[in-house]
């Protein structure tokens, strides 16, 4: 019985060209759109293997990182210490392509020009104060191990991979695509309950188990839209080139995890806003998606996904688009994978947690009259 009801259930769910577009083809064209745009950024060694910049303070790790930084083993950056006074006369001069003054808190990037050298400082700053914000929250709750290499933290990045500034873009939109899953868990309550659809009505009325039917419905869902993020993925990476690192493994869990977490997500949605149409919860979710993407830094907000890193670590932890693409992040750019288990545990939580909420409204829903 259950597989006849995955079946058709999958059927119904793949000849809905609302959700194929959003979950599928909206992707698919931000990705080609990211590739247009953001191309250049991802081409490091358009730099000349000397490339001048300057460090004001006395942050030996940001030095020795950008020291490191290399495209086929040479160095990228030309690395000087300077005083500020310095630093400010030779960028002004066209000796610096710019510096960073760590004197600031934050640390400050200071260029006369914008440019592909530029972005690149930036790129590299965002992160840099991002690991260490991870690390500085860390070494609070494991003081004992405090005492770990230099660059563990913040340029700890897998040996043999040229440094790729594009990808982390696109970690986000898989991260966003993935957050989609919440448009076939809200049209599964949609279909499910009587007071949402006639076809909540008819299923009501059968002598099948209710339970047995959401089940069905949710395995049928994860397939299609499991299926969909596959798509996805192959495209950005065999299609638009994008380097997603070699440990494929633990991304597909993590999409997978991901993507039944959303697709419970939206179930809870659905039934929470049962008294409200279709469109207007389908409103909901995609703004919600939206914001979410944005607070996870997609399109230029590092920033703002920098600050609740420092001062709202719990929001960021209860995000699940940050989860995702900080997940991905963690598989592409570091040999330790601590954080990377902990953002799994975090899914996993939410997950229960909207599994546990959806299973309670179910046992509890009726209806005084069909």
């Amino acid at each position: 019985m259950m597989k006849h009801l995955i079946y058709y259930r999958v059927k119904v769910l793949l000849g809905n060209r609302f959700l194929l577009f959003w979950t599928l083809v909206f992707p698919l064209v931000m990705g080609l759109f990211f590739k247009m745009v953001f191309s250049n950024l991802d081409q490091i060694q358009m730099l000349d293997n000397s490339t001048p910049v300057a460090v004001v303070g006395n942050d030996q790790e940001l030095r020795r990182g950008l020291a490191e930084v290399k495209n086929e083993n040479k160095s990228v950056f030309k690395v000087s210490h300077l005083s500020q006074s310095e630093a400010q006369k030779k960028l002004t001069a066209g000796e610096l392509v710019g510096y960073y003054d760590t004197n600031s808190q934050p640390i400050k990037l200071v260029i006369a020009q914008n440019g592909v050298e530029q972005n690149i400082l930036k790129d590299i700053l965002s992160r840099y104060e991002q690991n260490r914000a991870m690390f500085t929250e860390l070494s609070k709750s494991h003081p004992v191990n405090l005492k770990v290499p230099d660059d563990h933290y913040t340029f700890n990045q897998a040996k043999s991979r040229n440094f790729s500034i594009m990808s982390f873009y696109f970690f986000t939109l898989i991260a966003m695509a993935v957050g989609y899953g919440v448009q076939f868990g809200l049209r599964n309550a949609e279909d499910e309950q009587a007071d949402q659809s006639e076809n909540g009505i008819r299923l009501t009325l059968t002598p099948i188990p209710k339970m047995l039917v959401v089940i069905s419905n949710l395995i049928a869902a994860l397939i299609v839209f499991y299926a969909i993020v596959l798509i996805v993925l192959a495209v950005f990476h065999w299609g638009y080139q994008v380097d997603f690192g070699n440990r494929w493994g633990l991304i597909l869990l993590v999409c997978l995890m991901g993507s039944v977490l959303q697709i419970c997500m939206g179930k809870f949605i659905g039934n929470l806003m049962s008294k409200r149409s279709y469109s207007q919860k389908l409103g909901v979710v995609s703004l919600m998606v939206s914001l979410l993407t944005v607070l996870a830094g997609m399109m230029g907000t590092q920033g703002i996904k920098h600050w609740i890193d420092l001062n709202l670590p719990l929001l960021g932890k209860l995000n699940a688009v940050n989860l995702i693409s900080d997940s991905i992040y963690q598989l592409f750019f570091y040999q330790s994978l601590t954080t990377f288990y902990q953002n799994l545990v975090w899914l996993l939580g939410l997950t229960i947690l909207f599994v546990l909420l959806d299973y309670r409204f179910e046992r509890r829903v009726q209806y005084v009259s069909l």
